[in-house]
């Protein structure tokens, strides 16, 4: 009826009302009643046999102590405010407790023997002549047998009771927590145990072996309780209680002492359970006679020895082996969450892995980890000795910090910097509870809310993105500037204008990476990668290569999508992306690493010459470790020579002579009218001959530059009819041009190119609309998949079309000519002496100085002279730039876009 009644809902827990959260031991508590059902049955139908009744009874007594214990356990210990008072759950623990006693009574009791015959002095004189009763006769038989049984048995039916009652609550002691964390951090003022966080001994990593040696040994004392096998049973106590009582003590010396701030673990009820109940299984066993002494004492070696190695078979702290480079996992990292050896579970707090695991700014030992524990919420552990210890809770809004490291006591990190949104350098010290870093408050004075105590290093607006170098800097990149900051300057005072880098064009605003020695490399695009080493010039490393180059010992040559680089403490270049992890060591060779790494969304460097690389296999987050990698990039086998066709390090010489130079900050300015301006942006002159970033209208479907300085675009008309509308600006005035076709449902501009006062525009269908001088407007359609951006519109009035992977010449009525390509993967143009059906189609066409078809591959540029002619016109060596993102022609000068910089090229 306990079970039945339902609690208060101001306990928050209930038996057997449905709640929205599942209730810990319900299903026990529920299961309770029909035990004590199936436990009167069986006493029931074992009435004839003594013996039989006896162990029925002594069983369920034990039975009905696990299921009450087992759910008076879950309701008590999942944290839920009065759930160990709760009305339901009280009535319940007596109940139970009563049927346990009442059982366990039944089982031991010594049965009232009555006088078997009456007074002789009243006897009936003539009983001979009476007729016998059967079923007296039945009952004095069996009064007579139970009283001889328990008189003869009843000194050995204690041990296995007690021995098997033990076995089972030691059975039970494994499910119980066997360690506590006490958690300051979690705390606050909420009371001494609100962060207690208990793990069972399942949980822990080390005790596993030793979790099941313990079970097994417990089951075996069970099994020998039950066929009162009084010698096995002796040993067997024996065995259990050493393995206990051995591994217990092993568990307790193991616990590292607690933190200054109250942070540490401590033996929860499992294991001081645990180790009373091996106490007395070894008092139980131990009290044997003489023929058994050997046998308890070599169960009592066998048990101690298991109890003390199996809890240290993996107690250490991590220490990977590492065999030739092959990465290991760092922290024991499982699909993006560390698990410490006292069984301590703490997921990644941030999209990057390496974001999230930062060691002491100033070198000393320290591992520091920043775990999300909640969805705005995340908590710096310290990882020492193998375990992880809580320090401080952060509360930082969608967007979670970066941990630099740790200096001073104090953690140092960068806040926000999401998009456009606010970001800070911040020194929070770990001797706070809890601390806001999240931005989103001013002061009166302007400046960011931050928890008191907190310093506010510096400030800026987003992006904002980090790395660690091998150098011990820190660098902060985003918009159009990059800083390199040592991490002895990240104090107060700090002045960011002193640490502002630019190693070379496409710098400010990219990731850059340095050595010791000197050794830099840094983002020129989105896909370019550029080294420099002292004493030597500047050279392009990735993104030149066409596609599919393999991996070839020369970086230049192979075709790679680095997404993320780091430089070591040796100058050895590491490259990570959807390629196998490689590195290019100072003799200029790609070296790849022996075992593999694919997928590394981002690599460090670290001042001890290990390298850490952040992956996310099937989904997870893990760190992967290469302990003395600047030692060992020299031994790593050498990639293959390149193919011909890919080889870059004799590139082809052109006919002209480029000076260049980098551009100044150019400014941005808004579309005449009042139209809104998007996101996008396009080089032009202005009305006074200025270079400017042209904020093109947010409603533009397409624009292209006209080669002369002036921008084209299109934007829907209009009216019931809708037709295309094609704006051209000019100096900072701007011509209209509609086009009188309607449009067609639903039609948008796909691509556009321009030169000078003739527009050609891709629109769906595979129509094309050719604007030419005036208000000349015609639609031609072409068949034929247009490649993205592979539209050019030529001086002649002709355009040039990527189709496919050929390169077509098409004219104003429609005919097509064909230039040159056809094969998927083909040879550069720049090579003369393979037939031009094989030559690649990728890169970027446009329409030259002189209103010819030029290309750019990300290392030459070429003229188009006809079907199958090129000439090429500059190479690396008179000064084009390698793998930039996008070339604008304006006069005779040409633009190249590397990054956040603009390099323009003039022919001498």
């Amino acid at each position: 009826m306990a079970i039945l009644l339902p609690g208060s809902a101001s306990t928050g827990c209930y038996l057997w009302r449905a709640t929205t959260q599942p209730v810990s031991g319900r299903g026990a508590a529920l299961a309770l009643p029909l035990v004590l059902i199936a436990l009167v049955l069986a006493d029931r139908l074992s009435a004839d046999k003594i013996a039989l009744r006896r162990q029925v009874r002594g069983w369920g007594a034990v039975a009905v102590v696990l299921v009450a214990a087992t759910a008076w356990t879950g309701l008590a210990w999942q944290g839920r405010s009065g759930c160990a008072s709760s009305p339901a759950v009280i009535g319940f623990v007596v109940c139970g407790g009563l049927a346990a006693l009442v059982a366990t009574h039944w089982a031991t009791r010594l049965p009232a023997v009555s006088p078997l015959l009456g007074d002789p002095s009243k006897a009936l004189e003539n009983s001979s002549e009476e007729v016998l009763d059967q079923s007296a006769l039945r009952a004095i038989f069996l009064q007579l047998t139970s009283f001889t049984e328990s008189r003869a048995s009843s000194r050995p039916v204690v041990v296995p009771v007690l021995a098997g009652s033990l076995a089972a609550m030691l059975l039970l002691s494994t499910v119980l927590p066997w360690r506590e964390l006490l958690d300051p951090v979690a705390l606050g003022p909420a009371g001494a145990e609100a962060g207690l966080i208990r793990v069972q001994l399942w949980e822990i990593p080390y005790a596993e072996t030793w979790a099941v040696l313990l079970a097994l040994a417990a089951v075996a004392v069970l099994c020998a309780a039950v066929a009162r096998s009084l010698p096995v049973l002796r040993v067997l106590s024996v065995l259990a209680g050493a393995l206990a009582v051995a591994g217990v003590l092993t568990a307790l010396v193991q616990l590292p002492d607690q933190l200054s701030d109250g942070v540490g673990y401590r033996p929860a009820i499992g294991a001081w359970l645990a180790l009373a109940l091996g106490l007395l299984l070894l008092g139980l066993g131990v009290g044997a006679r003489r023929r058994q002494l050997l046998a308890v004492l070599v169960a009592a070696a066998v048990g101690v020895g298991a109890g003390l190695l199996a809890p240290a078979a993996a107690a250490p702290a991590y220490k990977p082996v590492v065999i030739a480079g092959i990465p290991h996992r760092l922290l024991d990292l499982e699909g993006g969450q560390l698990v410490d050896r006292l069984g301590m579970r703490v997921a990644i707090g941030t999209s990057d892995p390496l974001d999230s695991v930062a060691g002491t700014l100033d070198g000393t030992p320290g591992q520091w980890l920043l775990g999300r524990t909640g969805s705005e919420g995340s908590t710096l552990f310290e990882y020492r000795d193998g375990v992880a210890f809580p320090r401080v809770t952060l509360s930082h809004g969608v967007t979670p910090p970066a941990l630099l490291g740790v200096e001073d006591n104090k953690m140092v990190l960068l806040a926000g910097g999401a998009g456009s949104r606010p970001w800070a350098i911040l020194a929070v010290p770990l001797t706070l509870v809890a601390a806001d870093v999240s931005l989103s408050h001013k002061n009166p004075d302007g400046s960011y809310y931050v928890t008191p105590d907190i310093d506010v290093l510096a400030t800026g607006q987003g992006p904002a993105l980090t790395h660690r170098n091998a150098d011990r800097s820190i660098v902060i990149w985003g918009g159009s500037t990059t800083w390199q900051i040592p991490a002895d300057r990240l104090r107060a005072g700090l002045d960011l204008t002193a640490s502002v880098v630019n190693p070379g064009p496409g710098a400010p605003g990219n990731a850059v990476s340095t050595g010791p020695d000197g050794t830099t490399a840094w983002r020129t695009s989105r896909t370019g990668l550029a080294l420099v080493r002292p004493g030597s010039t500047p050279q392009q490393v990735t993104g030149v290569a066409p596609a599919g180059c393999q991996l070839s010992r020369d970086a230049a040559s192979s075709s790679l999508t680095v997404d993320a680089f780091a430089v070591d403490v040796r100058g050895n270049l590491w490259l990570g992306g959807s390629a196998p992890t490689a590195v290019v060591t100072p003799d200029g060779v790609l070296r790849q690493l022996p075992g593999g790494a694919t997928g590394v969304d981002s690599i460090e460097a670290r001042p001890d010459g290990s390298v850490l690389l952040g992956t996310s296999p099937g989904g997870g987050d893990q760190i992967l470790e290469i302990t003395g990698a600047a030692g060992a990039a020299a031994s790593y086998p050498a990639a293959a020579e390149p193919d011909a066709r890919c080889d870059r390090r004799t590139p082809a010489s052109g006919s002209t002579q480029y000076r260049v130079t980098v551009v100044p900050v150019v400014p941005a300015v808004d579309p005449p009218g009042k139209v809104a301006a998007g996101a996008g942006t396009q080089l032009a002159l202005d009305g006074r001959g200025r270079l400017v970033q042209v904020r093109l209208p947010n409603a533009a479907h397409t624009w292209a530059p006209d080669g002369l300085g002036g921008v084209w675009w299109t934007v829907s008309g209009r009216g019931k009819v809708s037709n295309e509308i094609a704006v051209h600006l000019v100096g900072g005035v701007a011509k209209v041009v509609q086009d009188p076709a309607p449009g067609l449902p639903n039609q948008r501009g796909e691509y556009a190119a321009a030169a000078g006062d003739r527009l050609v525009t891709a629109i769906s269908g595979n129509l094309y609309n050719f604007y030419g001088p005036g208000s000349q407007v015609s639609r031609v359609k072409v068949a034929g998949v247009l490649r993205p951006d592979g539209l050019v519109q030529l001086g002649s009035g002709d355009a040039a079309m990527v189709l496919g992977e050929r390169l077509e010449l098409v004219s104003r009525q429609g005919r097509i000519t064909p230039l040159f390509g056809g094969a998927s993967s083909g040879w550069p143009i720049s090579s003369t002496e393979v037939a031009p059906s094989q030559w690649t189609t990728d890169g970027e066409w446009f329409a030259g100085p002189d209103g010819k078809l030029w290309g750019y591959d990300g290392s030459h540029l070429v003229r188009v002279e006809g079907a199958g002619r090129i000439t090429t016109i500059a190479g690396p060596a008179q000064g084009v730039p390698q793998a930039a993102d996008e070339v604008t022609v304006i006069g005779r000068s040409l633009f190249f876009a590397l990054g956040n910089d603009i390099v323009r090229l003039d022919p001498k």
